[in-house]
C-alpha cells in the first residue's frame, strides 16, 4: 500500500487505485485480488485521510491467507501510512513567524 497527497488544487476526497501485476496469476486470480482489496477498502473507509491518493497492490498472500488476517494487516497499514502523511503534512505547512 502506498499514499501521496492528492495532487489537484481544490480536491478534498480520497481517491484509491487498485493494481494487480500478472505475477498474481491469470485474469481470475488478478480479478479476484482487487475485489478483495475493493471490500477491505470499503470496510476502512471512514479511516482514510481526505486530499490523499491510495494505490494498494495485490500480493500473492491476497490470495491465499484469511480475509479477516488480511483486515488486519490491512488496518495496521493504513494507521502507519496516515501517520507517516499527517506528519508530512505537519512538516510542509509555512511557519507563520517567518511571514
Amino acid at each position: 500500500m502506498q499514499i501521496a497527497p492528492c495532487g489537484q488544487i481544490g480536491h478534498d476526497d480520497c481517491r484509491i487505485g487498485f493494481t494487480a501485476s500478472k505475477k498474481i496469476g491469470n485474469a481470475i486470480k488478478r480479478n479476484f485480488a482487487k475485489r478483495r482489496m475493493r471490500a477491505l477498502v470499503l470496510r476502512q473507509w471512514q479511516e482514510l485521510i481526505e486530499a490523499s491518493d491510495y494505490v494498494l497492490i495485490a500480493r500473492q498472500e491476497l490470495l491465499i491467507n484469511n480475509f479477516s488476517d488480511i483486515e488486519v494487516e490491512l488496518i495496521s497499514a493504513i494507521h502507519a501510512l496516515n501517520k507517516k502523511m499527517l506528519l508530512r503534512k505537519a512538516n510542509n505547512k509555512p511557519n507563520s513567524s517567518n511571514q
